[in-house]
């Protein structure tokens, strides 16, 4: 059969098959194709991500988890000392020292929570879209506005809204929230 267009200016590739009861299925163009093309590739790649850093951050916590056992264990040990040998307040300072140190990290690793959370988002997000797509050649101004009113909605943070609305992200607090 001919790609070559008919006075109508249609790929033969195109139109039925007059004759043989067969139509052949309009091929894909434009933004078709290009969405089933590129979107399973976002969706593949914002899922290794989110994979990644949920196994990165469950490392690091049974790693901080493991340090802090072992610093109970150095507490345990100083109770043990006496109490007005020079030595044990200074054991005890750096053991208070190491024990703060070791909770900053505990919340730093909180970073890992919300990346997968954002990503998750974004994902659905991405896979809502290529499933809808389609349906979307009449779409206007509001719909692309209720779009983006609905994934806003998604999000579980203010920085997540912030850079949502092009805003500058504000300092985030110290408050911990862990998922």
């Amino acid at each position: 059969m001919s790609t070559q267009p008919n006075p109508h200016g249609v790929p033969a590739s195109e139109m039925t098959e007059i004759g043989t009861g067969h139509e052949s299925p309009p091929r894909r163009t434009g933004v078709g194709v290009m969405t089933e093309a590129v979107v399973p590739i976002w969706t593949r790649q914002l899922a290794a991500i989110q994979h990644t850093v949920q196994g990165g951050t469950v490392e690091l916590l049974t790693s901080v988890a493991s340090i802090l056992g072992l610093q109970d264990q150095l507490s345990a040990e100083l109770k043990n000392l006496p109490a007005d040998a020079p030595f044990t307040q200074a054991l005890q300072q750096l053991n208070d020292e190491f024990q703060q140190q070791c909770e900053h990290a505990l919340m730093a690793l909180q970073f890992g929570d919300r990346v997968v959370q954002m990503v998750d988002i974004l994902y659905q997000d991405t896979e809502r879209f290529a499933l809808e797509l389609p349906g979307m050649q009449a779409a206007n101004p509001a719909d692309a506005q209720a779009w983006l009113n609905a994934l806003e909605a998604r999000y579980t943070t203010d920085e997540q809204r912030q850079f949502h609305r092009g805003e500058e992200a504000k300092p985030a607090q110290d408050n911990v929230e862990f998922f």
